[in-house]
């Protein structure tokens, strides 16, 4: 048990009155090998019942094993980010491009808000109110998603850790998300077959073969620049999707050198992709007039190092230059567009929406459904036409049995 006393000279049967403070003092978890600790409180009945309060709820958290460390609790919000990020064997560090991903989370999104605060002063209503500030600024209801999971994350470990003593993003998960994570595209934002050919052309040569692995096999750009001979099975018409272009490499930092990740968005292990007639002519094309680099036999190489990846940086100033060219510019197209278009084209070619899911790298068929669903040709005559036959065959089924009644 915990004890209410007061470090003064004055006689026990004076400190209801005396003006020296309370101290409640209490042995942690482990009985006579527990740390003693001690808490001050104001002088006077006020302060009297405040340390009989903390006495008791000591107790009560060591019966219940929710005891925490009063210290533990007092660190801030950066400072446990900062075990967290580094937290692990070296096994288990994160790759440079993560680190710098969460590192550039914590500054644009958390710092402000979180950062000072003792974390166990945070609670669900805390984080509710940073998730409509962030709405309030007009972030994309999917990125705000995704910075609450690492949120959640972090808090998850501060609490096994035994450094708060609840998780506050559990209370704030109560409310459930209004807007979608995706949203349908606009038919309008789907280049036609005529636009990706003019886009093809105008594009520097190099990277012309990059257009029809986007358009022909789904490919995100990351994953469209780190293509290599290796993984391209060309007797089964198939190519291994398992890496991407990260945008920190050789130099450190944002921009300031590229390197390969071997695992893409939703994936450790990646995906088979087939590789359409037009996709494979410009593949040979592009090794047969630029050859390819590495043990791997990478496609494509910085225009400036040797024995280096090209940036999205790059490519995303030839696209820009194609699409003007292309007499494109009122269009709004992004590299993304050619995804689109590959979706839509195999939505219209009859391939089924969980097969489409596989082939673009998406976490599940949902997504897929949420993005494209609505470009499925005649979908809703088709659901009317469904549910008609259906009233028609139990209709036919009900006069059958009345007759042979």
């Amino acid at each position: 048990m915990g004890s209410i006393i007061k470090r003064c000279d004055c006689p026990v049967t004076a400190w209801d009155r005396c003006p020296h403070p309370w101290v409640t003092r209490w042995r942690e978890p482990g009985g006579r090998s527990g740390r003693q600790r001690e808490k001050t409180f104001e002088s006077g009945a006020t302060g009297k019942k405040l340390a009989a309060k903390w006495e008791r709820k000591v107790e009560r958290d060591k019966d219940t094993g929710s005891y925490i460390d009063p210290e533990q609790s007092k660190r801030t919000f950066a400072d446990v980010w900062d075990e967290w990020l580094n937290a692990g064997s070296d096994e288990d560090q994160l790759a440079v491009s993560s680190r710098a991903q969460y590192v550039s989370i914590y500054k644009n999104h958390y710092a402000e808000f979180f950062g000072p605060r003792p974390i166990a002063s945070i609670t669900g209503s805390d984080i509710t109110k940073w998730e409509t500030l962030q709405k309030e600024k007009g972030y994309k209801p999917y990125g705000i998603h995704t910075r609450k999971v690492v949120l959640a994350s972090l808090f998850k470990y501060a609490w096994t850790a035994e450094i708060i003593p609840r998780n506050p993003c559990k209370k704030a998960e109560a409310r459930k998300r209004r807007d979608p994570a995706y949203r349908p595209i606009d038919p309008a934002e789907v280049p036609t077959s005529g636009e990706v050919e003019a886009i093809f052309e105008e594009i520097k040569p190099y990277y012309r073969s990059v257009v029809w692995s986007m358009a022909g096999c789904g490919l995100r750009v990351g994953e469209a620049l780190a293509l290599c001979e290796q993984k391209w099975e060309q007797g089964t018409g198939f190519v291994k999707v398992n890496a991407q272009l990260s945008s920190f490499g050789a130099n450190e930092g944002a921009g300031r050198g590229t390197a390969i990740r071997d695992e893409v968005k939703w994936s450790r292990t990646g995906r088979k992709v087939p590789v359409p007639e037009i996709t494979d002519e410009a593949w040979r094309a592009h090794i047969a007039t630029y050859g390819t680099w590495g043990d791997e036999g990478w496609f494509y190489e910085s225009e400036t190092y040797a024995n280096r990846f090209p940036s999205r940086t790059t490519f995303a100033v030839r696209w820009n230059k194609a699409i003007e060219d292309a007499g494109l510019g009122h269009r709004g197209l992004t590299p993304k567009s050619l995804r689109h278009y590959f979706a839509s084209v195999a939505i219209a070619a009859g391939v089924p929406l969980p097969e489409l899911a596989v082939w673009m790298g998406h976490a599940s068929s949902k997504t897929t459904e949420q993005v494209y669903i609505h470009l499925l040709p005649g979908a809703e005559e088709r659901i009317k036409g469904a549910v008609a036959r259906a009233v028609a065959r139990d209709l036919s089924e009900s006069l059958s049995r009345i007759r042979t009644a």
